[in-house]
């Protein structure tokens, strides 16, 4: 019976080089390639993710600092609190007398060139210690009160920023910095 499972045998290969396992070998290195490649992208695009993130956080948050300059002015029923000439305060400023429109010109106040928490964003929003704010009353346009006579109010434009900063990462730089601008008119 041995001699039988003997000759059934398959026959020794004549040319065993090694081919195969270099061929699969090649394979293996080119698979373990794709690995890394693989996970270099997913790496890449986890950091993506997490800074879109930090950067859709810190926006919301700059808007709804914003938005509170803008409901604190809407709430004000009294002209003194409401004209940065006669109340300049934390909150409310004057715009800038040179341009009125640029916005370096109306926050930074320490002239860096950045606007920044060193700047006069002295109110800090409910929203966190990061998120600042401030009002700045801009110049009445020509032809806002429509009336000659003194008995009409007049409209005034104000312009409400709101500032975030995502926290610091460990060299003290903040991730995110977002600034939110919003107009609004009140008449009094």
């Amino acid at each position: 019976m041995s001699r039988l499972l003997r000759d059934q045998r398959m026959p020794a290969l004549k040319n065993e080089q090694g081919t195969a396992i270099i061929a699969a070998l090649l394979i293996l290195m080119l698979l373990t390639f794709m690995a890394i490649a693989a996970t270099n992208t997913t790496i890449s695009e986890k950091a993506m993710v997490r800074s879109e993130s930090i950067f859709e956080q810190n926006f919301y948050k700059a808007e709804s600092a914003a938005m509170e300059g803008v409901q604190q002015m809407t709430n004000a029923t009294l002209p003194q609190n409401l004209l940065a000439a006669l109340n300049p305060g934390p909150l409310l400023r004057p715009a800038n007398s040179k341009d009125s429109q640029s916005d370096l010109l109306n926050l930074d106040t320490n002239g860096d060139g950045v606007i920044d928490n060193n700047d006069t964003f002295d109110v800090t929003s409910q929203i966190g210690t990061n998120t600042h704010l401030i009002v700045i009353q801009m110049p009445i346009d020509s032809g806002s009160s429509k009336s000659l006579t003194q008995t009409s109010s007049r409209l005034y434009n104000y312009v409400a920023y709101g500032l975030s900063m995502a926290d610091p990462d460990s060299t003290g730089r903040f991730l995110s910095v977002s600034i939110v601008k919003i107009g609004f008119k009140k008449r009094f």
